[in-house]
């Protein structure tokens, strides 16, 4: 049988090699994984590991009794359907949600065509860091757009608030495709930009292997829809490709997607989401401030934090896709904007910790109309330009400045590489954000002392946290408006992250199967090119 052996502490010192060895000495007869590790950091003066085991054994001993329950796997069953393709499924967008849709897809036959309008990983690295280092923006291959989707630039967060199967599958497969096991156990994995690099080239690789096709440089330019069903698509304004199951994973920040579909009658609605800057403390701040005594030991690695505080002019501040060790990255897909991200590395040992501190704000703050709040970021991202003095340079202020504490120590350098200009926030932001921003830092100061008094810097402006449209889908994943329209992922509202899009594109896949039958008219030539 198995059973899983919950809450077992051992201290910081102990490895993780170590800790399965002493369980396999008080199991000699069974077989024992690590299922999950956390840390509990509760008493700062008592920070431990917290282990969940897998153990494959007859029995349990009397000392771990109490700690057992049956493990139960949770597996997802489906059946193939034998409706016909006309042509093979079109995917738009190869982040998460569409890699890992066509990546299902095309292991189970159905030779699908991944449409990418930014550039392969490898190219697109070199793209991203020559912006970083002063070049020119390239608008459809940056940190927004390209294969690996934004995550790609990030800390590689795969944690995920939803409570799905399907998730342990893509923390799976992301493990063993960026060769980091431990990511399949770790209470909070992440993988790093270093390491998402080789990831994604290694899944994109195995998409290849089994059959599906993947075009880079390759932008949807049209949709044809045929008495409200999909036949098919236009890339870069002259290609038309027919297919039958579109899957659009286009991203939060393909503006002119969006208008496509509007133009085309295809249903829309406009979401709430955040905005906010980046706030950058160094490194060792949060660590002590999270760790105490225990800040530095080389098995914790560095701190990480997530804040909220219910503001009383009823909006939320709160942190968002926090990077310990990492940097501020500029992350424009526009020309003449400014927008801001954390990115972090594998080690996770950059000098500063940084993360985003938003506000919600919703259709009441932005206006009625589908678009204001595509209007309202681009509003947010050109002023910031304008207000920093142009070419790139981020407006930027310090905790100082922004809240009127003093610091008891000196500020972080600021990381972000094209430059900052020192700015009043109230010039770019509206009121309500700015007191929203101002009253939660007082509340994280009281939950994280130190968080404002030991001094911190903010770069802005942070304005993707999420999508501000939603596109409507009914219980088979379909458009409500068109058939055979798949919207998926963070672009259509419906994931927040890379785990959660992508068992979103494994969803919508797993819909697409069991309504069509495998692409077994496709050659075996076509499946290898």
């Amino acid at each position: 049988m198995k059973f899983l052996l919950k809450d077992i502490k051992f201290p910081l010192s102990v490895s993780d090699e170590e800790a399965v060895s002493y369980m396999k000495k008080n199991l000699p007869q069974g077989e024992v994984t690590i299922h999950k590790k956390s840390v509990d950091a509760r008493k700062k003066e008592e920070i431990s590991f917290v282990y969940t085991f897998l153990v494959s054994a007859k029995s349990i001993p009397k000392k771990f009794q109490k700690k057992a329950m049956p493990y139960n796997q949770k597996k997802v069953d489906y059946t193939f359907g034998t409706k016909k393709l006309v042509g093979r499924p079109v995917v738009v967008g190869a982040g998460p949600a569409g890699l890992f849709c066509a990546y299902t897809l095309a292991k189970n036959g159905y030779a699908p065509i991944l449409l990418e309008r930014g550039e392969p990983i490898e190219k697109r690295l070199e793209t991203v860091n020559f912006f970083f280092s002063g070049g020119p923006l390239n608008p459809e291959s940056n940190v927004q757009f390209g294969e690996g989707g934004a995550g790609a630039f990030s800390d590689g967060k795969l944690t995920t608030r939803i409570s799905d199967p399907l998730s342990g599958e893509v923390v799976t497969l992301l493990a063993q495709h960026s060769d980091l096991p431990h990511l399949s156990y770790q209470a909070k994995p992440h993988i790093g930009t270093d390491r998402l690099v080789k990831c994604v080239a290694n899944i994109r690789k195995e998409i290849e292997k089994s059959g599906g096709e993947i075009r880079f440089g390759a932008k949807l330019t049209d949709v044809f829809l045929t008495n409200q069903r999909v036949t098919g698509v236009e890339v870069n304004g002259s290609e038309t490709v027919t297919a039958s199951v579109v899957v659009l994973a286009t991203g939060h920040s393909a503006k002119d997607i969006y208008k496509l579909l509007h133009q085309k009658g295809v249903s829309l609605s406009p979401k709430s989401f955040s905005v906010g800057s980046r706030v950058e403390h160094f490194r060792q701040v949060i660590d002590e401030i999270q760790y105490g005594s225990s800040a530095g030991h080389p098995n914790l690695g560095a701190a990480d934090y997530q804040l909220f505080h219910h503001c009383q002019n009823g909006h939320t501040a709160y942190s968002f896709c926090m990077c310990p060790g990492g940097v501020v990255v500029p992350s424009q897909s526009e020309e003449e904007t400014v927008l801001v991200n954390g990115m972090s590395d594998l080690a996770r040992d950059g000098k500063n910790s940084n993360s985003a501190l938003c506000v919600s704000v919703s259709p009441e703050d932005f206006g009625a109309g589908l678009f204001d709040g595509l209007y309202f970021i681009e509003k947010l991202e050109k002023t910031a330009y304008q207000i920093a003095g142009k070419n790139y340079r981020a407006p930027f202020m310090t905790s100082f400045d922004f809240t009127g504490v003093k610091p008891t120590g000196a500020y972080p350098e600021p990381t972000y590489s094209r430059g900052i200009s020192e700015v009043n926030f109230s010039d770019i932001f509206p009121a309500f954000v700015i007191d929203s921003l101002q009253e939660g830092l007082q509340a994280f100061e009281r939950k994280m002392p130190g968080f404002v008094s030991r001094g911190a810097i903010f770069t802005g402006v942070e304005t993707r946290t999420s999508s501000p449209l939603r596109i409507p889908r009914n219980e088979a994943f379909q458009s409500e408006s068109a058939e055979g329209l798949y919207p998926c992922g963070e672009g259509a509202g419906y994931a927040g992250g890379i785990v959660s899009a992508g068992v979103d594109g494994m969803k919508i896949a797993i819909k697409i199967m069991e309504t069509y039958s495998p692409n077994e008219n496709i050659s075996q030539k076509e499946r290898s090119r």
